[in-house]
């Protein structure tokens, strides 16, 4: 299995035993007209998830391109995938898993994008033989307004840093490193 199927198969299980989500398809499509890393649903919506492993960029081309070829194709995948395991009438919704993202990444999808996106960081660690993921949905308002806004005196007893006397600002940018 190549890197990016390790990968898609770690977040398949996250996806399952972390939010219930009912795995219904890997890498479904093709790289021409569109391709889905993992369909999935909650039986309120279904949701296209994109992996991303090289650029930010692929991987919001992928994702529209996969919700594209998602549409064109609702009334073939209705007909493939019975409908106790899952309903294609529901709202489709994109997930992006990313190691990173810039900031305002969701404002900006959130302006641009007529169907709704999700943004999850990732974190691959462990050994090659025994991978683990660290997965952490992306705060939608994640955005430089809202760290310079921010009021930091519970975060300093929080993380016992009040001795060490640290600025507003020296912490603010603390924050930004580990959240980018």
């Amino acid at each position: 299995m190549n890197e990016s199927g390790k990968i898609t198969h770690i977040c398949a299980q996250y996806f399952k035993e972390e939010l219930g989500f009912r795995i219904i398809e890997h890498n479904l499509g093709n790289n021409f007209t569109g391709s889905i890393d993992l369909l999935v649903t909650d039986t309120r919506k279904v949701y296209l998830v994109t992996i991303n492993t090289s650029s930010l960029a692929d991987a919001l081309f992928k994702a529209f391109m996969g919700y594209r070829w998602y549409l064109e194709n609702l009334d073939f995948l209705s007909r493939i995938y019975p409908s106790d395991d899952v309903v294609f009438d529901v709202p489709a919704e994109l997930i992006i898993l990313s190691k990173n993202f810039p900031l305002d990444t969701n404002t900006m999808l959130h302006n641009v994008c007529m169907v709704p996106v999700r943004l999850y960081k990732y974190m691959i660690f462990g050994s090659e033989d025994n991978p683990d993921i660290y997965i952490e949905a992306l705060d939608p308002y994640y955005t430089e307004e809202k760290i310079k806004r921010q009021d930091f005196d519970g975060l300093r007893k929080d993380l016992n840093i009040e001795p060490a006397e640290l600025s507003d600002d020296e912490i603010r940018e603390f924050y930004a490193v580990l959240r980018v």
